[in-house]
């Protein structure tokens, strides 16, 4: 009994902390707040022309003919929207500690406004900061220095001594070292739009910086904050806005798309909402199976040693010690599991990252899967434990 206790735990050890350490990383980006004010904000995506290119003035053409619309509080021309991955650009930056990161770089005009993003430390673009070029470097009004906004979690991270208000961050897009972005405020919370990149604690690697042209861009996005109430209706409205604005010239067989944020949060997060499921359900199953497993087995051995635990209740032992022993004795048949069962918990991540590509195991999810199963098996022994305790001298003499 005691070799298939110490099997169970390991069994349990080396897939629960896999699946635990897993349902983490699926459901932790489900849990960050995204900054962006609900009910109000729709997207308007995969506007892609037939002929030619965008240009800076059908990109401002369209966002008036947006923002004139009844029920539109505000409207911002970007390269990309939250939850989609359409077009998706990053800003290689690095912290004057050395510090570097991949961020997602929201380009647009007026995207905290449309966004609804509360600033909490600094200021939003000033007019003047916007570029006159489509480059991020080697503007005429602002030269090699780039102003950006960048969320709280990024702000922690380039600068964990403090003061990112003002920082300066290396680019490595910058053509020397006279070229670099400055902080001049940070937002609360605002998600990126890979996807793909959400997990380890960088969901919320964000920066904005101020774009105005928008010359040669094969497709564009719009952000449009609507009074909640009205949302339904300025969505119905923007297609046909759409098609009198370009006339048929919009890619055919590539419809725009135009959907609350709402929505589209919820259709990216399917697969991760899913995996959350089954993860989750993999932990409650291997659980339920190691307790009802080492309670059953426990109990099995317990009965067998009636006459033991009556001559001890005999000689004086208390409920208490006779309760202490067996929960002792769990523990050790846990501690010589757990030997073999974290071992193989790495071996099985290995196989994993092998032949799946899945995140190597952190260190640190061993003790916490440690702690699980012998938390787990405490539970299991404290009811045979109990009825072992109660056990009275006299019946065990006559059991025996």
């Amino acid at each position: 009994m005691p070799l298939l206790v110490i099997a169970q735990i390991a069994l349990a050890c080396a897939i629960l902390t896999n699946a635990l350490f897993l349902l983490q990383r699926q459901l932790a980006p489900l849990l960050v707040d995204d900054g962006i004010v609900r009910d109000e904000v729709l997207l308007v995506d995969q506007l892609i022309l037939g002929k030619g290119r965008w240009s800076t003035a059908e990109v401002q053409a369209t966002r008036e003919a947006l923002r004139a619309l009844p029920g539109v509080r505000a409207v911002a021309p970007t390269t990309g929207v939250p939850m989609r991955q359409v077009m998706t650009f990053e800003l290689p930056v690095k912290s004057p500690a050395g510090v570097a990161v991949a961020a997602t770089g929201y380009a647009g005009d007026g995207l905290v406004q449309a966004l609804g993003l509360e600033i909490v430390q600094g200021r939003d673009f000033s007019d003047d900061e916007y570029a006159a070029t489509g480059a991020l470097f080697g503007d005429g009004n602002r030269g090699n220095i780039v102003p950006v906004v960048i969320t709280e979690a990024l702000a922690r991270h380039l600068f964990p001594d403090g003061g990112a208000l003002g920082g300066r961050l290396g680019g490595d897009e910058g053509p020397d070292d006279d070229s670099y972005y400055v902080v001049v405020g940070t937002v609360r919370h605002l998600l990126r739009y890979q996807l793909g990149e959400l997990d380890d604690g960088q969901a919320e690697y964000s920066m904005l910086y101020p774009a105005r042209r928008f010359d040669n861009l094969p497709v564009m996005s719009y952000v449009v904050r609507t009074d909640p109430l009205r949302r339904d209706e300025v969505a119905k409205a923007i297609p046909a806005l759409l098609e009198r604005q370009f006339g048929g010239r919009l890619m055919r067989g590539v419809p725009p798309v135009v959907i609350d944020y709402e929505s589209q949060r919820r259709d990216a997060f399917t697969q991760r909402r899913a995996a959350v499921w089954l993860l989750g359900t993999v932990c409650v199953v291997v659980t339920l199976i190691t307790v009802i497993g080492i309670a059953s087995l426990s109990g099995y051995w317990i009965e067998q040693r009636t006459r033991q635990i009556g001559i001890r209740r005999a000689l004086g032992a208390t409920r208490r010690q006779i309760l202490g022993h067996f929960r002792w004795e769990n523990l050790l048949l846990g501690c010589a599991g757990l030997a073999l069962g974290l071992p193989l918990a790495l071996a099985i991540n290995q196989l994993l990252m092998h032949y799946h590509e899945l995140p190597r195991l952190p260190l640190h999810w061993l003790p916490i899967g440690a702690a699980v199963l012998l938390l787990t098996g405490q539970c299991a022994v404290s009811g045979p434990a109990r009825r072992a305790a109660s056990i009275s001298p006299a019946m065990a003499t006559r059991g025996a």
